[in-house]
């Protein structure tokens, strides 16, 4: 059998794959990252390879730039952007995260069944009926209602625990939070449940590219965290800096910030700093399952939309909307083969898109595409592909990372996800 790209370990256990390993201080990750080729026992399976390395010193950077005596909570919810949160959460507590923040407690007991013992925030909504598993699993969480506040209490109670808590203001995001108003009558409510520790406020920034709302923003919660402290609670760890805020609004610092989108090395718009260097964690890549020769007036998928010009090699791969390949980006995105970009050529369908390599081309079967990072001198980025489809970047790489198979590149070794730690994560592919 003739595999083309590195030589499978031949260890079930360890599951990995030998790549070449790096130079100190190389960041070309496409020598790092092996090619598919025809011995591969799957050839309908699209890949997501993670940059363990790159996310590592993305955490190290931020860290390092907000300070070490200001808490660093690490955004991991939806599987970590689609990155794999059970492996990214350990490399994040080894380089300094004090808190990890996930959408609900699914997400948080999946943590924990991976074995990470590390303080996790639920930075959801929680039905009361489900308030229980807060301190079975010892998580902290958001409170913003009253009903969930003391059905938290009676589960705390029962398990004989102090569950840690935060309250999440609205200062105009408009989605979760009581409105400032209320707050300090909502803590005064808190009082009377001794077994919550009413750790601090938080709220967030829905448009922190607006630097005038975020700086209201800003104001409001200082006078929140004042009056709060006034009536005798020490609220230590308050938090509105996401992103964005932390490249560039450091007034919103406070005790600790919410880093997300930066982890993964993707900054959160056009607008904001470059203020923390960071590198992208991952890259899509789908094989090559079909290869066909096309003349001057042949037509492409559904509607007919996309006709070869000149002879020319179009290839179809296993890479459609349904894995997160938007069908917007029909006819606009570009994937990368052999290191020079290639077009979509027709409609996106829900398991297949196709591409035009031109004229010439001679692909091999397995061979891979890469629809999203770096491959040679190209690249194609979040950005590109959000641009494209009329999206932003975070729902590129959630999608796209939540729907392939994914592999870990860390010291020189590929390490594949197994399956089941997949489905532990509520994700499948």
């Amino acid at each position: 059998m003739t595999v083309m790209g590195p030589e499978y370990s031949g260890s079930a256990a360890a599951d990995t794959l030998r790549t070449k390993p790096r130079k100190a201080g190389d960041s070309r990750e496409a020598e790092a990252v092996p090619g598919r080729g025809v011995g591969d026992r799957d050839l309908w399976q699209n890949r997501v390879y993670v940059d363990v390395d790159a996310f590592a010193r993305n955490v190290r950077a931020i860290r390092g730039y907000v300070g070490r005596h200001r808490e660093l909570l690490a955004v991991v919810k939806d599987d970590a952007y689609g990155h794999g949160a059970a492996e990214l959460t350990r490399v994040a507590v080894a380089e300094g995260v004090d808190v990890l923040g996930v959408v609900n407690v699914d997400e948080a007991r999946a943590l924990r069944v991976a074995g990470i013992t590390s303080p996790v925030l639920v930075l959801g909504a929680t039905a009361p009926a489900g308030a229980a598993e807060v301190p079975r699993w010892g998580l902290a969480t958001i409170v913003c209602h009253l009903e969930f506040a003391e059905a938290l209490e009676a589960g705390a109670r029962e398990a004989r625990q102090r569950v840690p808590v935060f309250v999440k203001v609205d200062t105009g995001m408009g989605r979760l939070g009581i409105a400032p108003r209320d707050v300090a009558r909502f803590c005064d409510r808190l009082r009377d449940l001794p077994h919550l520790s009413l750790q601090g406020l938080l709220t967030h920034l829905p448009d922190a590219d607006d630097k005038g709302f975020s700086r209201e923003q800003v104001a409001v919660f200082k006078k929140l965290i004042n009056e709060v402290r006034e009536r005798g609670y020490a609220i230590p760890r308050n938090h509105i800096a996401n992103s964005a805020a932390i490249l560039d609004l450091p007034e919103g610092y406070f005790n600790m910030v919410r880093a997300g989108i930066i982890l993964y090395g993707i900054y959160p718009s056009d607008v904001v700093k470059r203020s923390i260097a960071l590198e992208p964690v991952m890259r899509c890549r789908t094989p090559i399952i079909f290869s066909k020769e096309m003349w001057p007036g042949d037509t492409i998928s559904y509607q007919r939309t996309y006709e070869v010009k000149d002879r020319s090699t179009v290839v179809t791969t296993p890479m459609g909307y349904r894995h997160g390949y938007p069908r917007l980006l029909s006819n606009r995105a570009e994937g990368v083969w052999r290191g020079r970009r290639v077009p979509v050529a027709g409609l996106v369908c829900m398991d297949m898109t196709m591409f035009d390599l031109g004229p010439g081309a001679r692909p091999r079967l397995g061979e891979e595409i890469t629809v999203l990072g770096r491959d040679g001198e190209e690249e194609i980025t979040a950005d590109e592909l959000a641009s494209h489809a009329e999206t932003v970047s975070y729902e590129m790489i959630t999608s796209l990372g939540m729907r392939s198979r994914r592999y870990y590149l860390k010291g020189g070794l590929l390490y594949r996800e197994p399956r089941e730690r997949r489905a532990l994560s509520g994700q499948y592919f």
